[in-house]
């Protein structure tokens, strides 16, 4: 069960390089830099253009179990995506389908379809805490932040507060959002942005304690037609926890697709899969 939970997981991110790939950095730049307030005007230019999202996607990963034991697979799938926090995935490949993880304004939910598993689990986003997230295989919350086109809040005191720094020899400006806990501030996410485009090339995220819990490399930014912004179509991620690896493509880039009179996505693309087809639905309290 716990195995295969695993590779549920690990299909969640989609497409298509195999092994991550860490590309190698670029020249030192020791040049003039931007004010954090200019970096992030330029972050959201771009961020706030992609309003919706649909896109194909292939996905290979390797899993390394608690035993130390690799499997490799692989799949396909489709990706929706609204803003502000409106998220469809799916994952499968020829023969089975693997899981579907979504989001809307209430509620968010990740459907295990495998006949081992055959569960959904859900809850209510304003009931989302950090101990209920454990209970879930996957969150949402973490794919919204790999696909990296969030724009960034202007108020650089309100919490999560940014920090931003330059890193001369990989030529980014690298900002750290942190937030209060009930005894100390602790990092939330760190973002590094090329100088040039300002578009995210590293994503990490990172628990109470500052351990990484998941690192992301995109590359390979493409325009999203139509409306002049670009987003990453290449993820490589890492969990270091268990050492699992996985790589996603998307492909097919469009705002939208059309079906007669409707767009798609559109609201009712998010909605809560009331009936999803499994044994079991586990409310997350």
């Amino acid at each position: 069960m716990r195995l295969t939970l695993l590779t549920l997981v690990t299909s969640l991110v989609v497409a298509a390089t195999g092994c991550a790939h860490v590309p190698l950095p670029p020249k030192p730049y020791y040049g003039p830099t931007q004010t954090m307030a200019q970096v992030v005007q330029e972050i959201n230019a771009n961020n706030a253009k992609i309003k919706t999202l649909r896109a194909s996607h292939s996905f290979e990963a390797t899993l390394v179990d608690d035993k130390g034991k690799s499997r490799s697979f692989s799949g396909d799938g489709y990706l929706l995506f609204m803003k502000p926090e409106n998220l469809l995935l799916t994952a499968g490949s020829i023969v089975i389908k693997y899981f579907e993880i979504g989001a809307n304004d209430e509620r968010y939910w990740f459907t295990a379809y495998p006949d081992e598993v055959s569960t959904q689990w859900w809850g209510d986003k304003q009931k989302l805490t950090d101990a209920a997230a454990r209970q879930i295989p996957i969150r949402p919350d973490l794919i919204l932040e790999v696909l990296g086109v969030s724009e960034v809040d202007t108020n650089f005191l309100q919490p999560p507060v940014p920090v931003m720094r330059f890193n001369n020899d990989q030529d980014a400006y690298m900002v750290v959002w942190n937030k209060p806990l009930r005894t100390h501030w602790a990092a939330e996410k760190e973002i590094w942005y090329d100088r040039q485009t300002k578009l995210p090339k590293l994503i990490l995220l990172f628990d109470a304690n500052g351990r990484i819990i998941l690192r992301a490399y995109l590359s390979d930014h493409q325009d999203v037609p139509e409306t002049g912004g670009k987003i990453a179509t290449r993820y490589d991620l890492y969990f270091p926890e268990n050492k699992s690896r996985m790589a996603f493509r998307l492909t097919e880039l469009q705002p939208y697709i059309t079906k007669g009179k409707v767009h798609i996505p559109n609201p009712g693309s998010f909605a809560f899969p009331e009936d999803p087809g499994v044994r079991k639905q586990i409310e997350i309290k």
